[in-house]
């Protein structure tokens, strides 16, 4: 059955490409731009562009269209520095320079917020990487394969041929309408997110507190729903990213190619796909994924790469470099109240030895959502005290924790201490740094809440 897979797999790639030797896919060929410029030759671009040209007025229509949808991207971007940069750097060696010099696009990656794990090459040479794929994949392997693909797609300029072909420059005005429309509508449900940051006023503080005092990117967090209303069918199929199965299996090869040449097994794209196909089923959603089409085609690719769906070994450095993000997604899943999921990623954080304190806090957060019994006053304690093991500095989030869930264990005077303290903590960072305007408003915003509530205590 493998052998007819690879058979399979063969014949259709054969469609998109000429004839090739045996040793070129196993041959290291040096360096990613190398590697690139064979393949363009190989899949014989330059005589395709010869024969059709560039298309440079789509190319620019297509471009504008990029600019609108990253507009909306851009609101629920993941903020990070040190993520960014660390997937910049990856991104970086598995990119193409000077491809072709008459193409105008100019290769980017920017991560947005979404637990699900998608990836998508726009036309205009802009990939978009969600943190829910940091999150499922284990390696920087893994995530190469997932790159490498998406930039076969954008390298044998499959989004433009997709747009072209469909004959969509008739009624292109009319549907970008409708797309548009619906952008409309996800950028006033992304600035009622990040305004509300999500469910509750206290929880609105506390996420504010989290990003001061861990330093960590967890501050605005976009709400799922409107990262599932960003990220859409319909923005995405009007960008040519709905792709043939030949158009996949062929990107498939090359990303495979690509792997090899880099002496990485390609084995690292079936376990990636085998995790993104994992992580639809789990949530019981097979049909109609935005970038990936069905769990079933999935599996087909990953069966046509004549691989198994057995796991690439795992990356501590890897886990170590997203592990942050991994607490971001958990924080979106508990903003959600998908309570299960939410500690299922920290759980993740602490299995490779790498919690933070704001993990040990949601995971707090968590458990006060569920239960109110003593037994869950006392773990929740020890959790918090973890927190503070772990944290290098005075941190206002377990601080406010901390004293919730005193008032919920009717301790009044061991919480009216920690409020002061509490008082004392925001007083002296106000003093200590230089405030944003919207930290500013937060400080006093806590200051206000701290001082109301010890005043209700002294008054029981």
């Amino acid at each position: 059955m493998k052998q007819l897979a690879i058979l399979i797999f063969c014949c259709l790639a054969s469609l998109y490409a000429p004839a090739q030797s045996q040793d070129s896919i196993s041959e290291p060929k040096g360096n990613s731009h190398e590697f690139w410029q064979e393949t363009y030759r190989k899949y014989q671009m330059p005589e395709y562009f010869q024969r059709k040209g560039y298309r440079f007025p789509l190319r620019k229509e297509m471009n504008i269209r990029c600019a609108e949808y990253l507009d909306e991207i851009n609101r629920i971007a993941y903020q990070d520095a040190y993520v960014q940069d660390y997937v910049q750097g990856i991104f970086a060696q598995v990119t193409p320079t000077n491809l072709d010099p008459n193409r105008p696009e100019s290769l980017s990656i920017l991560i947005f917020q979404s637990p699900a794990p998608d990836a998508f090459m726009l036309p205009n040479g802009t990939m978009l990487m969600s943190t829910g794929m940091l999150c499922t994949l284990d390696s920087e392997e893994e995530l190469k394969a997932i790159m490498a693909n998406e930039m076969a797609h954008y390298v044998l300029d499959h989004q433009i041929y997709n747009v072209a072909r469909a004959n969509l420059r008739a009624k292109r005005a009319a549907t970008w309408g409708t797309v548009l429309t619906v952008a409309g509508y996800v950028a006033g449900a992304v600035s009622v997110a990040t305004a509300d940051f999500d469910y509750d006023s206290d929880n609105r503080a506390s996420d504010i507190a989290a990003f001061i005092s861990l330093g960590s990117s967890i501050g605005a967090v976009a709400s799922i729903a409107t990262a599932d209303a960003t990220i859409n069918s319909l923005m995405t199929d009007h960008l040519g990213l709905k792709y043939k199965r030949k158009q996949e299996t062929i990107a498939d090869q090359i990303a495979a190619e690509y792997l090899l040449s880099e002496g990485i097994q390609s084995g690292a794209l079936t376990s990636a796909l085998t995790k993104i196909k994992q992580f639809y089923k789990a949530e019981h959603q097979e049909k109609d994924l935005p970038r990936y089409e069905s769990c079933k085609a999935l599996t087909k690719r990953i069966q046509l790469l004549g691989g198994s769906e057995e796991e690439f070994p795992q990356n501590h450095f890897y886990h170590k470099a997203v592990s942050d993000v991994v607490s971001f997604n958990a924080m979106m899943y508990l903003n959600d109240h998908q309570y299960a999921k939410a500690q299922s990623l920290i759980q993740k954080n602490i299995d490779n030895r790498l919690a933070s304190p704001h993990d040990y806090v949601i995971l707090t957060k968590i458990r006060m959502a569920q239960e109110n019994t003593p037994e869950s006053y006392e773990e929740c304690m020890q959790l918090l005290q973890k927190a503070r093991d772990l944290s290098v500095s005075p941190n206002l989030d377990i601080n406010k924790q901390e004293i919730l869930l005193l008032l919920r264990m009717k301790k009044q005077s061991q919480a009216a201490d920690g409020l002061k303290q509490y008082l004392e903590m925001l007083r002296q960072y106000a003093q200590q740094n230089e405030n944003t305007d919207d930290e500013r408003k937060w400080i006093e915003e806590e200051a206000g809440w701290a001082e109301r509530t010890l005043n209700k205590i002294q008054l029981l």
